[in-house]
């Protein structure tokens, strides 16, 4: 018998913690058929509460165990084309949930906001406890949306929503820009020029190819905000915050990575079309002042979650966004991408 108290992390808007008090040594087909028998409570506590905690299955110690737990909610995941963060495939669909260095922080976001099929959910599955820090970071984004300015808000809205432009390099060149990118072979998943020009003409992208090979990939113009199917809230949903020039300069500054702060600076002034570029939807760039407003609302709005060994964390990608603070030591946090249920 599975027994569990429920608890919030931190207030009413972060998400639901529930700590198993009896039924700890439950064997993952245990689990798996608990967690089918509560998955109307769970959508529940996603839909109104953004996220929910499990802790305490101790026998969940594999990525097929975090498959199987995974499936009990959900029948259907996605694979990571178009992603911006490096990550590799453990199992199926599971994936690390990051390969950026320990010693990055992540900002808040909302997982592949930037695209038009977006995962509905994200999970996280803890399986080396990190040594410290490495906290993930959750925030609700119906409080985050009503704190971000008003005039920025619509100023988005009324220049038709919010573009991303990719610099992507190949694999050879991939030191030459500053940050922690991906190839363009990485992110579309193919060395083939043809097919990866098919893969962006299904997903209504545009490519442009640069002389030495590397690529610049405008994606889908979407609006700035997300409409929740269940619950109708419409919330700040892009990334703005996270590609653009000015918002990674302050990331890098943040985290005192200082010889990034130097290539970037550098860049900016000599070469920007070599970095990540983020436009509102009629065109012209965003401005600075906003995405920097954006970045503050985010970062003052991050709730560390202190990860235990068998954690799984599930989270509304809508209504909740997620980071990463930097580590030392060992870390292993793995990750699933819920499609549409």
């Amino acid at each position: 018998m599975i027994q569990f108290e429920q608890s919030f992390l931190k207030d009413n808007n972060s998400p639901i913690m529930w700590q198993i008090t009896k039924g700890n040594n439950a064997s993952v087909n245990e689990v798996y058929a608990w967690l089918s028998e509560h998955k109307p409570e769970v959508n529940q506590i996603l839909n109104k509460h953004s996220g929910i905690l499990l802790r305490g299955f101790h026998k969940l110690t594999t990525a097929a165990d975090f498959e199987q737990v995974v499936s009990a909610i959900t029948a259907n995941l996605m694979d990571y084309i178009g992603g911006a963060s490096p990550r590799k495939v453990v199992q199926g669909k599971i994936m690390t949930a990051s390969e950026i260095p320990a010693n990055y922080s992540i900002p808040l976001h909302q997982e592949m906001s930037y695209t038009s099929n977006p995962p509905e959910r994200i999970a996280f599955f803890c399986q080396v406890q990190p040594t410290s820090g490495g906290h993930t970071t959750v925030g609700d984004m119906r409080t985050i949306t009503q704190r971000i300015d008003p005039v920025v808000r619509e100023r988005f809205k009324q220049k038709q929503g919010v573009q991303l432009r990719r610099n992507l390099p190949t694999q050879d060149n991939i030191d030459k820009i500053p940050g922690v990118l991906k190839s363009w072979a990485e992110v579309l998943n193919t060395t083939d020029r043809i097919e990866a020009q098919d893969i962006a003409d299904k997903r209504g992208w545009k490519i442009e190819w640069l002389s030495d090979e590397s690529m610049h990939l405008w994606q889908e113009i979407l609006p700035a905000t997300k409409k929740h199917p269940v619950t109708g809230d419409e919330v700040w949903f892009n990334q703005a915050h996270m590609f653009a020039p000015a918002a990674c300069l302050k990331w890098a500054r943040k985290d005192g990575l200082f010889d990034l702060v130097q290539r970037l600076e550098i860049a900016i002034k000599m070469y920007p079309e070599l970095l990540d570029q983020v436009f509102y939807g009629d065109g012209t760039p965003v401005d600075n002042e906003d995405v920097l407003h954006i970045f503050d609302v985010l970062d003052d709005s991050a709730i560390p979650i202190y990860w235990h060994s068998s954690d799984v964390l599930i989270l509304d990608n809508i209504l909740a966004a997620h980071g990463r603070t930097a580590f030392n030591g060992k870390r292993m946090i793995l990750t699933a991408l819920i499609d549409h249920q």
